[in-house]
């Protein structure tokens, strides 16, 4: 078969203009000249080409072992043959009616002699000041519309998208070369194989970078495989030319090839934008009284949104620790009052810049009368400028994120949700929230930016549905009335409730029931204030003895009962089931001084001329020593037997003739 024979023989074609039309004759039978516009391209090695590829591109590895092998450069020059590349293009010309032949996209075959590589394809124009690197991503990008558009028609996509080992190692080797001239290739450079890089030039680096869709191709692979295969991909060449936008117009095409390589996002956005698919977005706020897991719930949820074969075994610790591995696709972030919207999704930052060039003073500036040294003189001095920099903030980061890998998931944990302005903060994004709203949703809506990246191009930033919100917020604190409808509708709400049966009881001899405690607890302050203002079971979580439960109840649960019923102390002790005559109490009572005389060192008729009227105070409560003693070097119980009884007071069912009065 002549095609194929061109493709891998490293001298044959240079020059050989009969053969070549041979190839030709080959090719029309599947790309007809009244359809097709043919290109065939035979690019023999310049000696710039070859002395470039010894003294740079070959791997040292290598040329190691030629040089202990007797092996010189002139000796690799003849290695490598004259071909360096052939290049085969079919421009289907319905598409090029209205343009010229170097835009739009091509069946594309290419054959590098030296490597044993021969693939074929979809590929757009090479244009030689390309940047591989972009233009590789480029046409990733623009395979997936390939991909997608097919399977609109009920077609599936032929090859794969290019990688950067196609042009740099071994992704289109099918037949590895392990030998270059009878010298092995020693295992540490590629894995014992000849890696393309070692044979070809940038030129080539770019045309491989330019396949939207590629295939490898077997160098000894049978005359009618290759045809057959050929067909196939000839038919689906001309179904893009003919159904599939923007293949079927060259303007459009090259639109979205650009757009691609100056912004993947918003290329990525406008190929979002063609699809309806369901979306799959989680916008949801996880809700609940203090100390439940709120924050733990959802750093669990989001692990597994991105690693759905996460399991923590019920140790959250371990999904705390494969969070902060997954930095790339998870964020968190606590709003607070100062929190705004240029400070979590964009703004113009100042920056101090480098120092500038260094400055020399002079004699002629310094006073004659100073006595200073030549040295002292030419002194230097440094100077900075102020200049500015575009912020991007982690929700719009993460949301770029998003759109770079639509097949990896994201998730921002939005801590204490409520704590911030919640409009300020999230501005125009509020919109965007809803799944239905994202890109590829039935109804998307897009965020004006006011610093696009590409604002020649693309201003607008969608969405996309592989970004997750996972918020937390306390039902006790009232700030929660920040949140009003309109976000309410946004999102979803999971209660996260006390879990008292995730307590045990305490390892010393008396124990602490801490379930019991808590359920006791609980349901005095929901019957008292409501439901919203329980204690969650993460105070007593570390609770392993009775010194734990006394210090946690001392110095986190008491002080927050107190803030619940400031102003009512009474309320508190009816909480703690303490009567202020009975026995093992928490509390010491100190009912307040009324007495005139004592207060003010006046007389009550004097008092009550100077403006005094009567009220009620609450009696000061203050820890019993026993109970909690702040006045230790390290605080802690005077009598922890106290201690303890005092706490079991509290769950454990009142004597006959006891009670509070």
């Amino acid at each position: 078969m002549a095609l194929l024979r061109l493709l891998t023989d490293k001298t044959l074609g240079i020059p050989n203009a009969a053969y070549e039309d041979k190839v030709r004759a080959e090719l029309e039978t599947i790309f007809p000249m009244e359809k097709w516009e043919l290109t065939l391209v035979v690019k023999p090695y310049t000696d710039e080409n070859k002395a470039n590829l010894y003294k740079t591109e070959l791997r040292k590895g290598i040329k190691n072992a030629l040089t202990a092998a007797a092996k010189s450069e002139t000796d690799f020059r003849k290695w490598l043959g004259d071909v360096h590349y052939v290049n085969v293009a079919a421009v289907p010309k319905a598409t090029l009616e209205k343009s010229k032949a170097n835009e739009g996209w091509r069946f594309s075959m290419m054959g590098i002699p030296a490597a044993n590589v021969a693939a074929m394809g979809i590929a757009s124009h090479y244009q030689g000041g390309q940047d591989h690197i972009n233009l590789g991503r480029a046409s990733a990008l623009l395979h997936e519309l390939v991909r997608d558009g097919l399977a609109d028609i009920g077609g599936s996509a032929l090859g794969r998208a290019v990688d950067p080992a196609d042009w740099d190692k071994t992704g289109l080797v099918v037949r590895p070369i392990t030998k270059v001239l009878g010298v092995t290739i020693p295992s540490d450079a590629d894995d014992g194989k000849l890696a393309i890089k070692n044979v070809r030039s940038t030129t080539v680096k770019k045309i491989l970078a330019s396949f939207i869709s590629i295939e490898a191709i077997d160098p000894k692979a049978a005359e009618q495989q290759l045809f057959d295969r050929m067909k196939e991909w000839a038919d689906q060449a001309w179904m893009l030319a003919s159904e599939i936008s923007p293949f079927t117009s060259v303007q459009d095409f090259e639109f979205m090839r650009t757009l691609a390589m100056t912004d993947q996002i918003a290329a990525r956005q406008r190929i979002q934008l063609r699809k309806k698919s369901a979306t799959r977005s989680i916008v949801r706020i996880y809700y609940g009284p203090p100390g439940t897991g709120k924050t733990l719930t959802a750093v669990r949820e989001a692990v597994r949104q991105v690693d759905p074969l996460f399991d923590d075994a019920g140790d959250v610790s371990k999904a705390f620790t494969k969070f902060n591995d997954l930095t790339d696709q998870v964020a968190f972030i606590t709003f607070h009052q100062a929190l705004q919207y240029e400070d979590a999704i964009e703004s113009i930052r100042p920056v101090i810049e480098s120092p500038q060039a260094t400055v020399e003073i002079d004699s002629a500036d310094i006073d004659a009368d100073e006595e200073r040294s030549t040295a002292e003189l030419r002194s230097i001095a440094a100077t900075t400028s102020l200049g500015f920099r575009l912020h991007e903030g982690v929700l719009l980061r993460m949301i770029r994120a998003a759109l770079e890998q639509p097949n990896k998931e994201f998730v921002v944990v939005i801590d204490e949700i409520n704590r911030g302005d919640i409009s300020r903060i999230l501005g125009p994004l509020i919109s965007s929230l809803e799944p239905d709203k994202r890109l590829g949703a039935e109804y998307p809506i897009g965020i004006e930016l006011q610093y696009p990246r590409a604002e020649t191009l693309e201003s607008r930033l969608f969405l996309p549905a592989n970004i997750h919100f996972m918020g937390t917020m306390n039902s006790a604190d009232r700030n929660i009335a920040l949140v009003d409808h309109a976000l309410r509708r946004r999102f979803d709400f999971i209660l996260v409730p006390p879990e008292p049966e995730m307590l045990r009881a305490t390892s010393d001899a008396d124990p602490i029931e801490l379930r019991a405690l808590l359920n006791a607890l609980n349901g005095r302050i929901s019957h008292l204030m409501g439901a919203e203002y329980s204690i969650g079971h993460g105070y007593f979580m570390a609770c392993k003895t009775n010194d734990d439960v006394i210090r946690v109840m001392a110095r986190k649960v008491i002080p927050l009962l107190a803030e619940y019923f400031y102003g009512n102390s009474s309320l508190l002790l009816l909480v703690l089931s303490e009567d202020p005559d009975g026995d093992n109490n928490i509390h010491l009572v100190s009912a307040p001084d009324l007495a005139y005389e004592k207060l003010f060192n006046l007389n009550r008729d004097t008092a009550k001329s100077l403006g005094y009227r009567p009220h009620e105070a609450n009696a000061a409560l203050r820890f019993d020593p026993r109970f909690w003693d702040d006045a230790k070097s390290a605080p802690a119980p005077g009598d922890v037997e106290y201690a303890v009884r005092a706490i079991q007071k509290i769950y454990k069912p009142i004597t006959a003739g006891a009670g509070l009065t």
